[in-house]
């Protein structure tokens, strides 16, 4: 048996702290964890060195579960590029923090008005964290992204993982639905890390943007990021991957409210059900939409296609309705209507094996459409959106960031332009892509929004050296860094932070 807190610490008068049998470990051949620390199983205080070890792997194991329970099936690995088992280390030193690396999901602690606290002590930013891992797992091309829209979806994704691990519990469900009937008020499932907000509020005041919790709950409105400020406190919306979160996290509570509410039944099963049917949505969604500037619209719109292949259709208008509640319109047909015709064949489409062959001739005049250099590298790979089979195109290539910030001069940023190929009249065809030069510059505009939150480790490497410029040990809040690859020096993600 353990002591368990089966949402935040500040959410305890709602879901009071719990003993409860320890989840056995991950089995063998399913994405896993070593868990660091030596203290044995038992009922620990809050207070006592032992608790948040077995707090935060019990959460951690949970929202892996929760994952499964949502898609019916096991979660094998991990991201190839990341550890298997992935470490959890549940207090790594002094910081208002957490976050995932693709080797561990850390966890820390800080002194706030004479008392410890730990990130590790909340399901809510555990889950989060481990969503990462999950998300990774799922979609490893997302990591390296450059555009805001994908950072912020990662970041939402981390708050939908809290969301249904929450939910994944009746006691939960029954208390939600006490002081939320219809989801449709401020609660404490839909507010997230109230802990970690409370203590960045009392260290670093009420204009910190993470001073306080985010909030599935909300009303933020979808606009181009450009056009965000740069940066503000936690009640607007910023041109920031942790604020714009808010815009998909809400869409997907707008939807598994509706669900729930249409299902008429009142129930804490009903609620579990139209949380599974959301959450296998989203995931669905997540799967297949193609890596766009705009990709919370490219989410909604492979939710829809999901939906049709999934449930024929029955949740299309909710969802077009959750997602239009936050300035986001769909219009998912458009995503699979051939745009305009494209050099050679048709792709040709190996379903039983997984694979897409797109001619050299078709891949030419792609180049030529989206703006990209005639040599430019082509990663081509089998997507399906709903049950139809597209050729995903990915056009990679550098931006130089000399006019973002100074101490970025002679550093590249990866950037790839997405497209979707598919036929018409036994012609290949573009679906979707880009317009020339937007990718380059949402690039440029995300890497401006790291530098503003101070997101990038910047450093120097002596002459001569390989090494990196930053180490992935880099301090506080940053998400990126600047490494020395094959004579470069690039801007690179080293992890995905909980806080700015």
């Amino acid at each position: 048996m353990i002591s368990f807190i089966p949402n935040d610490p500040l959410a305890v008068d709602a879901v009071p702290l719990r003993k409860v049998q320890a989840r056995p470990d991950r089995p063998s051949g399913r994405a896993g964890f070593t868990v660091s620390g030596t203290a044995p199983e038992g009922v620990f205080q809050p207070d006592e060195p032992g608790f948040v070890r077995w707090q935060a792997r019990q959460a951690a194991i949970l929202a892996v579960d929760a994952w499964e329970d949502v898609i019916g099936q096991p979660i094998t690995s991990w991201a190839a590029q990341a550890a298997n088992p992935l470490r959890l280390i549940p207090d790594q030193g002094e910081d208002m923090n957490a976050f995932y690396d693709r080797r561990s999901v850390s966890f820390f602690h800080k002194l706030r008005d004479g008392e410890t606290v730990f990130s590790g002590a909340s399901t809510d930013v555990v889950s989060h964290e481990v969503g990462h891992a999950v998300l990774d797992a799922l979609r490893p091309d997302l990591w390296d992204s450059m555009f805001l829209e994908t950072g912020g979806f990662h970041e939402g994704f981390g708050d939908v993982t809290a969301l249904i691990t929450a939910l994944s519990d009746r006691a939960t469900r029954e208390k939600l639905l006490d002081v939320a009937p219809d989801l449709g008020t401020a609660n404490f499932v839909e507010a997230t890390a109230e802990d970690l907000s409370d203590t960045i509020r009392r260290v670093l005041g009420p204009t910190h943007p993470a001073s306080k919790p985010r909030r599935a709950l909300n009303t933020f409105q979808w606009q181009l990021p450009q056009t965000m400020l740069a940066t503000g406190g936690p009640d607007v919306m910023i041109g920031e991957v942790h604020s714009i979160a808010r815009i998909i996290t809400g869409c997907f509570w707008d939807l598994l409210r509706a669900l729930f509410v249409a299902s008429g039944t009142g129930t804490q099963a009903g609620l579990l059900s139209a949380t599974q049917t959301a959450a296998r949505l989203f995931y669905e969604g997540a799967k297949t939409a193609p890596e766009t500037p705009r990709f919370f619209r490219s989410v909604g719109r492979s939710m829809i296609l999901a939906d049709d292949a999934l449930n024929g259709g029955a949740h299309r208008q909710l969802i077009g309705q959750a997602f239009g509640a936050h300035g986001l319109a769909l219009g998912s047909q458009a995503l699979l209507a051939p745009e305009l015709a494209l050099a050679g064949n048709s792709p040709r489409i190996n379903r039983r094996a997984g694979s897409v062959t797109v001619s050299p001739a078709t891949l030419k005049d792609l180049r030529r459409h989206v703006g990209a250099p005639e040599g430019a590298a082509a990663r081509v790979s089998l997507a399906m959106v709903g049950d139809t089979s597209v050729a995903n195109v990915a056009i990679v290539g550098e931006v130089a960031l000399d006019d973002v910030d100074e101490r970025l001069r002679g550093v590249v940023a990866p950037v790839k332009t997405v497209a979707l190929v598919g036929e018409s009249g036994g012609s290949a065809a573009l679906l979707a892509a880009p317009r020339a030069g937007v990718p380059s510059a949402e690039v440029t505009d995300f890497v401006q929004s790291l530098v503003a939150n101070d997101q990038v480790a910047f450093g120097s490497a002596a002459p001569g050296r390989r090494s990196a410029v930053a180490p992935d040990t880099a301090a506080g809040a940053a998400t990126h860094a600047v490494r020395r690859r094959g004579g470069k020096k690039k801007l690179q993600r080293v992890r995905f932070a909980c806080t700015l």
